[in-house]
């Protein structure tokens, strides 16, 4: 009876450790971050930005915007994603408007380009160890809730 309870054990703890590896999000793999968004029923799409790094192209609320890898190595092994969505308006966006958005702002930031457009990014180093689901969950919440305080205060 000791046996079997020892075996059941082991399966048990080998089927919590393959669910909780399923629920990493690593940089150094992007078809983790395709899985996180196909399974939200986010609509995304696994490319390649202008150097080779892997780009996921993401659309969600009416809303279109990237995530990039950083901190890659031969186009691979990425350590960072970062949020990024861009803003081409009519009027002018004021410096001071970025300014105050960076000040009232902790891990989004914002700039305003040399053609005059404005940007919001937001970074996610993963290392190698990676970021749990839930955890990125709560990131992405955080995300789309900036573009859309960012939009109303460049009134987009």
């Amino acid at each position: 009876m000791k046996a079997i309870s020892t075996i059941t054990g082991l399966v048990l703890a080998a089927g919590m450790a393959t669910s909780a590896s399923a629920g990493t999000l690593l940089a150094s793999d992007p078809q983790t971050f395709m899985t996180y968004f196909f399974d939200e029923g986010i609509p995304a799409q696994l490319t390649k930005d202008g150097v080779g790094d892997p780009l996921i192209e993401i659309r969600k609320d009416g809303e279109k915007f990237s995530l990039f890898f950083y901190d890659c190595t031969d186009n691979a092994a990425c350590l960072a994603v970062q949020f990024y969505s861009g803003y081409k308006t009519n009027d002018p966006v004021s410096l001071e408007t970025i300014n105050q958005w960076n000040t009232d702002r902790r891990f989004v930031r914002a700039y305003l380009t040399d053609e005059g457009a404005s940007r919001i990014e937001m970074d996610i180093a993963t290392g190698w160890e990676g970021v749990s689901s839930r955890d990125f969950g709560e990131l992405f919440s955080l995300w789309m809730e900036s573009i859309s305080l960012f939009e109303e205060r460049i009134d987009w």
